[in-house]
């Protein structure tokens, strides 16, 4: 009895036991869970600290931004005085420049100056409620008379003045091209630096600024350290465009470092195309000519036919240097040396012939592939390369008879142009500016007839 009450009593501890051990490991799963929880919240409360903090960084970058966009537009005010005290000098330059065309002729008798005349037509304008064309500040009968006997150049003196420069400036400053078409304006050399100087200022990553003042750099000789630099920014803003390296070589082939000229050549002519911007000049020069009085058609005109496209001639000498230098190695019999320069030269010269809206450009690139294809043609034949030599001829063939095409067109045209009207004019620019001269010359009926009959004289011909 006693030894069964024994064993009734272990089991009741053992029971107990048990329990016991259940209920403390379901104590320490809920405190296990709890101190899991917890680590969750204190993980939920870094990271909504963290958030704050990002937010707090955010807040402090926003407040530097606007501080820096606060101080860029104060000195983009001082920018715009220093424009302006430029401006008011070139005036007072101008004003006491000797040798200066005559002042303009007023179309009107009346003893007023000019601008007063064409402010009091405008306040009369909007009294009336009446839209008329600005009045003509310059003697047109002249001008046309100029225009006619192909004095562009004196026309425009006769219209552009510095203060309808700075006048259309305020309206377009805001444009590169139209800071570029004031240097081309520009009556005086300096004055058109510094325009193209001021453009590159304020729009350092425009190819056309850069390009424009690299030229007019050129023209001064002003060749240095900053128009190298000028010359590696275009490269960097415009990749793809060949003219950058053909500026680096022609300021290295200057400067007599042939080896380096030699090898922006090379890298000019894998090149596939010239930026041909001369269209963009074309409408801002427009401007420049409508706000001085001219019609539309006159504008237009004067922008197109004397549109400055400087880098050709700088692009003929960079031909000839190059031709040179092949020259000296066929001289000395390192003929793979010179075949490689005369094929770059004719590379080059295709590439801009293709490029250009203006049969100036056809006429440039021409004039290269010409040049280097003979040269090329004389190395093959010292090379004993038969096929080569072949292969030259029927490329100089083809060069020639479209260089010869473009010579009958450029010859017909001068007497078509004398008798074309104003909306002829008009015509036939915003034809080029959609079609590319080459095409819309052919279009004209007596250049046709002119292609023709050439046509039926190489066919005569013995």
């Amino acid at each position: 009895m006693r030894q069964c009450a024994y064993i009734i009593f272990i089991s009741v501890i053992t029971v107990i036991c048990v329990c016991f051990i259940v209920l403390n490991m379901r104590s320490v799963s809920k405190v296990t869970s709890a101190a899991i929880e917890l680590e969750q919240y204190k993980q939920k409360l870094a990271d909504l600290e963290n958030a704050v903090a990002g937010r707090d960084l955010a807040n402090q970058k926003i407040s530097r931004l606007e501080a820096e966009i606060s101080t860029l537009l104060e000195q983009r005010k001082t920018d715009l005085k220093t424009i302006e005290n430029l401006r008011e000098s070139l005036r007072q330059k101008d004003s006491g420049a000797v040798n200066e065309p005559p002042a303009p002729k007023q179309v009107t008798t009346e003893q007023v100056p000019a601008e007063q005349k064409k402010e009091q037509v405008a306040k009369d304008d909007e009294d009336e409620g009446v839209v008329q064309e600005p009045p003509i500040l310059y003697d047109a009968e002249l001008v046309m008379e100029m225009i006619s006997s192909g004095q562009l150049q004196d026309a425009i003196r006769q219209i552009v003045t510095p203060d309808g420069i700075d006048s259309t400036l305020q309206q377009h400053g805001e444009n590169p091209a139209h800071w570029v078409a004031a240097a081309s304006l520009a009556r005086d050399p300096e004055a058109a630096l510094v325009y193209n100087e001021q453009a590159v200022v304020l729009y350092p990553d425009s190819p056309m600024a850069l390009s424009s003042l690299i030229n007019a750099q050129i023209a001064h000789n002003r060749i240095d350290e900053s128009t190298i630099a000028h010359i590696d920014q275009m490269k960097k803003n415009d990749p793809t465009n060949a003219l950058a390296d053909c500026y680096a070589a022609y300021c290295q082939f200057k400067n007599g470092d042939i080896e380096a000229a030699l090898q922006s050549l090379s890298q000019a002519s894998v090149k596939d195309r010239f930026a041909d911007e001369s269209i963009d000049l074309l409408m801002a020069r427009n401007d420049y000519f409508i706000n001085e009085g001219c019609t539309d058609s006159v504008a237009l005109g004067l922008s197109a036919f004397d549109l400055p496209l400087s880098h050709m001639g700088m692009l003929r000498d960079l031909g000839e240097y190059a031709m040179v230098q092949a020259d000296t190695l066929h001289g000395t019999a390192q003929y793979e040396d010179a075949l490689k320069i005369a094929t770059n030269v004719s590379k080059l010269g295709g590439t801009l012939s293709s490029s250009g809206r203006f049969i100036i450009s056809d006429r440039v690139g021409m004039a290269l592939q010409k040049e280097a294809l003979e040269r090329a043609k004389q190395l093959y034949e010292a090379l004993g390369d038969v096929a080569k030599v072949t292969e030259t001829d029927s490329q100089l063939q083809a060069v020639q008879e479209r260089s010869e095409t473009i010579d009958i067109m450029v010859e017909a045209f001068g007497g078509v142009l004398q008798n074309m009207t104003e909306q002829d004019i008009t015509d036939y620019v915003n034809s080029t500016i959609l079609n590319g001269e080459f095409s819309t010359l052919q279009e004209l009926p007596e250049i046709a007839e002119a292609l023709e009959l050439a046509r039926k004289q190489r066919e005569e011909a013995p």
